[in-house]
């Protein structure tokens, strides 16, 4: 929202119930963060203690927020970055995402609660949801795909199977690695 216009930035003030002094702090809070390279391009918050600090110091008014939170698979975060590389050489700069996974950051397993499997595209700092695509409509007539209570993919079996579908070039899928992505809560 940075870079929006100041209609943009007062709709979003709005939405969050900010007043405009509280909005532009965190305006400011977000910028020092993203100056140490706290806080990564695009919206990404590096630690889960960054996030809480956030959502207590700007979000405390609200009800029913979450951390979410996403981890890939050790075994594939190297197919990731690999990919990310060869996007990099068509695009300016780098993005939090590969920075994170290039340190080899873990994710922060205390007070999380993994909440299912995501089968995601990675491409210029944004991710591709198989969604988008509707591809669960494919991935049920091949392999009696459901989603869990929280509307993720239940295990990553069946999230690597939906994986390596995605991936075939004749399914016409977005043209990106598709991974499958653990989401996670963590408790605020």
């Amino acid at each position: 929202m940075w870079g929006s216009s100041n209609k943009s930035k007062q709709n979003y003030s709005k939405k969050l119930n900010l007043s405009k002094e509280i909005y532009e702090e965190m305006e400011k809070w977000v910028e020092d963060k993203f100056d140490e390279e706290t806080f990564q391009f695009p919206q990404l918050f590096t630690t889960v203690h960054l996030a809480r600090e956030f959502a207590k110091k700007f979000l405390n008014h609200l009800n029913d927020i979450s951390i979410i939170g996403i981890g890939l698979p050790e075994n594939l975060v190297q197919a990731f970055l690999d990919e990310a590389e060869t996007l990099a050489k068509s695009s300016k700069g780098q993005y939090g995402i590969k920075k994170l996974l290039l340190n080899r950051t873990t994710t922060e397993m205390e007070a999380a609660d993994i909440k299912g499997y995501e089968v995601l595209g990675f491409e210029f700092g944004k991710f591709h949801s198989y969604i988008c695509n509707s591809l669960e409509k494919d991935y049920k007539n091949e392999f009696q795909f459901s989603l869990n209570e929280n509307g993720f993919i239940p295990s990553l079996d069946m999230a690597l199977r939906c994986c390596d579908y995605s991936n075939h070039e004749e399914v016409g899928t977005e043209p990106v690695l598709w991974l499958p992505w653990s989401i996670y809560e963590y408790k605020l």
